[in-house]
């Protein structure tokens, strides 16, 4: 038993040996901590010279804010401060500096490792970012060190923070996450800013609605008011126009997000609009007026009242949405509330009381409250698209019913014309051949069986005939050849009859175009009426020469067809101005709304004379209709556009 109570003993010692060991190679590997510098010591110097031996120094615990007044000279000061190693390190270390507003020369036990640009005669800073310095491992001793920092300063509120001290991968990382915070975070606020300007600026141009132009003015302000943070170093002409410009974004983002809450809510009375621009106003024009004298009142007392006019605006828009049981919306809700809560703890940090870190919040609650009233505008707005979409589905739906209709209507009117084109075709023609080839080949008959006529004057009643027939075929044939091709056929078949008989056919129809748009209804009385005037030049007249002569008479917007047929024979005699041949001329020229001129001198020839109103191109089209091709795309794009 003693020997199995001694191994046991052994090993309880052995596992504690081993338990050293690896707590020692743990403490070994383990970065040492860096050193958090809590105090700070005060002694004013000479710009640019260091500290006297006998400087009297002054004590104040970190961070260490004090201010200036709105002096114009620069100042000289000196901080030191003093930190423990436990011993000297052997690796890189650094020295990080969360905030030195105004720069200066960073020393180590009296060793220069580096400087960060200072004010000068000419030029202000303002530096809103960490700084981070390399030491060197052999300017570190075991014990205490002291670093010391020469900088200068003119009026105004100054800041010295977040002194650390370690190794420099610990420092890196620490100088990252705070460039971040102060700095990196400024620009993507700015970014946002300036993309929700240029949207909703865009959105307004097309669509203006009140709330898109306060949102994107909104935008624009907190562009200019992040300026105000992002320029660290300029000159002395600049810092108080960049003031101004700070003070006027400030209230007027204020402003704008008050007026915005209210129109939100329901509340539009021109009373509120005029408080709350008078009340974001005063900070500017008190800064202007006294000469940045009143900044430190502006900061104090008028910077917070932004604050409480944006929290009663947001706490008016919550009442409204309770009292009508709207729930509101919880974005814009959770955005409102985290950015009053932002500027109360960046009002306090500037004060020095430290609520939930040492860096400002704004810069990123700002561009958050603008996305969040940006949300809802974005939400309506895809809504609009949605719904766009919608109704362009539906109306193109509606569009292919509209034009399966219309083509289905075309097809209807088509046949309809088609029937009613043929109907009335069929109709003309006989009428043509009842009062034409029919009424001749009657009275020709009757005249026939009564033994009134000789052989000779049958075979000239049946020329006559044919002469009609082929009239009435080169009338229907003129609806595809034209008029003119009808006339031509006339004057090709009575020609050589007129030559056969010694009477030259003088022929003129240069004053004619090349196509007349003419009613097909009109061709063959106009045939007829030249026919017969052609027939009665050579049966009575006597004459040696007929002269036809076409042309085209325009009347204001009205064309007028002209027809004169002209011969040099006897004339008509009065007993035969009331002939029969005459008499009809009158009657064709009558149904179809022409005018027929007779003049005749006994011994010295008779003119003819027919004119006819052409009807305004495409009212003759009716029949041609069936023809067309149905536009069906432009119906469409038609109908899209309405």
């Amino acid at each position: 038993m003693s020997a199995i109570a001694n191994a046991l003993l052994r090993a309880r010692y052995a596992l504690r040996l081993a338990a050293a060991f690896v707590l020692l190679a743990l403490l070994a590997a383990a970065p040492a901590r860096a050193v958090v510098v809590t105090a700070v010591e005060w002694a004013s110097t000479a710009v640019g010279e260091s500290p006297a031996p006998d400087a009297q120094w002054t004590r104040f615990d970190l961070p260490l804010r004090w201010s200036a007044g709105e002096a114009t000279a620069l100042q000289g000061v000196a901080l030191r401060m003093k930190f423990q190693l436990a011993a000297a390190p052997t690796e890189a270390w650094a020295v990080l500096i969360g905030e030195a507003a105004n720069g200066g020369r960073v020393s180590v036990n009296g060793r220069f490792i580096g400087a960060i640009r200072m004010p000068d005669a000419r030029s202000h800073v303002r530096w809103r970012r960490p700084h981070l310095l390399a030491i060197d491992p052999s300017l570190l001793v075991a014990g205490e060190n002291v670093l010391l920092v020469q900088t200068a300063y003119r009026g105004g509120t100054h800041v010295f923070a977040g002194v650390e001290v370690g190794s420099l991968a610990q420092m890196s990382a620490r100088y990252e996450e705070q460039f971040f915070l102060s700095y990196t975070l400024t620009w993507i606020g700015a970014t946002l800013a300036a993309v929700i300007t240029l949207l909703f600026g865009v959105l307004w141009l097309r669509r203006p609605e009140p709330l898109l132009a306060l949102l994107a003015v909104a935008a624009a302000l907190w562009i200019l008011r992040s300026s105000y943070f992002l320029i660290e170093t300029m000159s002395l002409g600049l810092r108080f126009w960049l003031r101004l410009a700070y003070y006027a974004a400030s209230g007027g983002f204020a402003a704008v997000m008050t007026m915005a809450l209210l129109r939100l809510s329901g509340r539009r009375e021109p009373r509120d609009l005029w408080l709350v621009l008078g009340y974001a106003a005063i900070g500017p024009l008190l800064l202007a007026v006294t000469a940045q004298h009143a900044a430190p009142y502006i900061e104090q007392l008028w910077m917070p009242g932004l604050v409480v006019m944006a929290g009663i605006g947001f706490g008016y828009a919550v009442a409204q949405r309770a009292r009508r049981r709207e729930a509101p919306p919880l974005v814009l809700l959770g955005a409102m509330a985290l950015t009053l809560a932002a500027a109360v703890h960046d009002f306090m940090l500037s004060r020095g009381i430290t609520l939930f870190g040492d860096t400002l919040a704004l810069h990123w609650a700002g561009p958050l409250l603008l996305i969040a009233l940006a949300t809802p505008l974005v939400d309506r707005f895809v809504r609009i698209l949605r719904e766009a979409e919608t109704a362009r589905a539906e109306l193109e739906t509606r569009v292919r019913e509209r034009e399966q209709l219309l083509k289905r209507n075309f097809e209807r009117l088509r046949e309809s014309e088609r029937l009613q084109a043929t109907a009335q075709e069929r109709q003309r023609i006989m009428q043509d051949m009842h009062d034409g080839l029919g009424s001749q080949l009657l009275s020709s008959l009757m005249l026939v069986e009564r033994g009134a006529v000789t052989q000779e004057q049958v075979a000239q009643i049946l020329r006559e005939c044919i002469d009609d027939m082929r009239l009435a075929i080169d009338a229907l044939a003129s609806e595809d050849a034209g008029l003119l091709s009808a006339l031509g056929n006339l004057r090709f078949r009575m020609e050589p009859r007129l030559r056969a008989a010694g009477i030259e056919l003088a022929w003129d129809a240069r004053g004619l175009p090349e196509e007349i748009d003419i009613n097909p209804d009109a061709v063959l009385p106009i045939l007829r009426i030249v026919q017969e005037a052609l027939t009665n030049a050579l049966k009575h007249s006597r004459a040696r020469a007929v002269h036809v002569v076409l042309a085209m008479d325009h009347g204001g917007d009205s064309q007028w067809l002209n027809i004169r047929v002209t011969d040099n024979g006897r004339g008509i005699t009065e007993e035969r101005v009331g002939g029969r041949g005459l008499l009809n001329m009158r009657n064709r020229a009558g149904r179809i709304g022409a005018q027929l001129k007779l003049e005749t001198v006994p011994g010295a020839g008779t003119m003819v004379q027919l004119v006819y109103r052409l009807e305004p191109q495409g009212a003759t089209t009716t029949t041609r209709m069936s023809q067309l091709p149905l536009n069906t795309e432009a119906i469409i794009e038609r109908a899209k556009q309405i």
